[in-house]
């Protein structure tokens, strides 16, 4: 007498009933658990902090779901992206200048009157260049930040830029 195992994820075969202490086996997949993806994607320049002056401040907020990250903008302070879980995120930074400028993304400075390209170097995630007028640039990151950090789009003093062209978006990615 042979009895027959079956189930989703097992081979079917047959065995003696000797082996086999029941005559069916089922064995399922759990539910997938799926959560909305945490960004903020914000458009249009709106100049810098008047204190954080090289810290870019944004008009337009496209996107902002999730609670994985806080986004505060302040006329003083400019735009911060505070980081409330742990988790991988991808940032990109793009901005267009009256001329040929530096732009980043800073993460956890206290140089926020400093020039991206000067803060101390263990602060800045992401460095980009334009190379003249009206060209725009874009600076990208990706990798594990922990709660509690703030990530900034980091410019340079007196700067000015067209305002469209200025996008940044920041979304956790796992």
């Amino acid at each position: 007498m042979t009895t027959t195992i079956t189930g989703s994820g097992v081979s079917t075969g047959s065995v003696a009933a000797s082996s086999v202490a029941s005559t069916t086996e089922s064995f399922t997949n759990p539910p997938l658990v799926t959560t909305p993806q945490s960004m903020v994607r914000l458009n249009t320049a709106n100049g810098y902090g008047s204190t954080n002056t090289v810290i870019r401040r944004f008009t337009n907020v496209v996107t902002n779901q999730g609670t994985d990250i806080t986004y505060a903008d302040s006329a003083t302070l400019g735009a911060s992206f505070t980081i409330n879980v742990n988790g991988v995120y991808a940032i990109g930074y793009t901005d267009d200048f009256t001329a040929s400028i530096t732009l980043g993304l800073s993460l956890n400075s206290t140089q926020l009157t400093t020039a991206i390209y000067s803060i101390t170097p263990a602060d800045a995630l992401a460095i980009a260049q334009t190379t003249g007028v009206n060209t725009s640039q874009t600076a990208n990151w990706t990798g594990y930040i922990a709660a509690g950090s703030i990530v900034r789009a980091h410019g340079q003093p007196g700067t000015s830029g067209a305002s469209g062209t200025c996008k940044f978006t920041i979304t956790r990615v796992a």
